[in-house]
């Protein structure tokens, strides 16, 4: 495992020593570590999302009704490999480009984010509500990364269409979503449409 030390300043009253602040040594540390990450059942989705000019967003469905709260057909627009109301094994469907996507809310802007995230700080996120062409909402929420330009302005309502990474990392920020209408000009850096998802 590579690790870059560099010292620092042991008077910086910041480190706030609780003991012997006169032997202080303070180290500020970067260590790169490599591991292999699985997706395991949800890695459908996430090759859907990495496939650039061909991307889809896949979502998974449970026809259980008799097993359910209510007796309906469930679809979670974040993939859930089993049911959480019946334990039934999932079906995968794809959304199609005429699916009609909004905000349904926002997250508070943060400056600390997981590694998939940590160069597109502050991380602005957006709960996108997913309707297909039936009409009918998905039942769960997803959360979507919007510019901060976007952010800023964005209300409950408005809608927005997907853009994907150019080069993908196989993580969640390999799609973005920008106000519907958005010059292609306009997309964030290093993100592309879908043939599927016409903005």
């Amino acid at each position: 495992m590579p690790v870059k030390d560099k010292f620092l300043n042991p008077e910086d009253k910041s480190y706030k020593p609780s003991r012997h602040p006169e032997h202080l040594v303070v180290v500020e540390r970067e260590a790169t570590i490599r591991y292999k990450k699985s997706y395991g059942g949800m890695s459908l989705y996430f090759q859907g999302i990495m496939e650039k000019e061909n991307a889809v967003l896949r979502y998974t469905v449970c026809s259980n009704q008799d097993g359910h709260d209510e007796p309906r057909v469930l679809r979670f627009q974040v993939p859930r490999m089993d049911c959480p109301e019946c334990y039934e094994k999932t079906a995968w469907e794809s959304l199609p480009g005429e699916t009609r996507f909004t905000v349904e809310t926002k997250s508070t802007a943060v400056n600390l984010a997981g590694i998939s995230f940590m160069d597109q700080l502050p991380v602005t996120v957006a709960w996108v509500q997913a309707v297909p062409p039936d009409g009918t909402a998905l039942d769960t929420l997803t959360a979507g990364m919007v510019s901060l330009e976007d952010y800023n302005t964005l209300v409950k309502g408005d809608e927005l269409r997907p853009v994907f990474r150019k080069a993908p990392r196989a993580s969640a920020s390999d799609v973005m979503w920008v106000r519907k209408g958005t010059p292609v000009r306009d997309l964030p850096e290093d993100y592309i449409l879908s043939k599927r998802y016409k903005i």
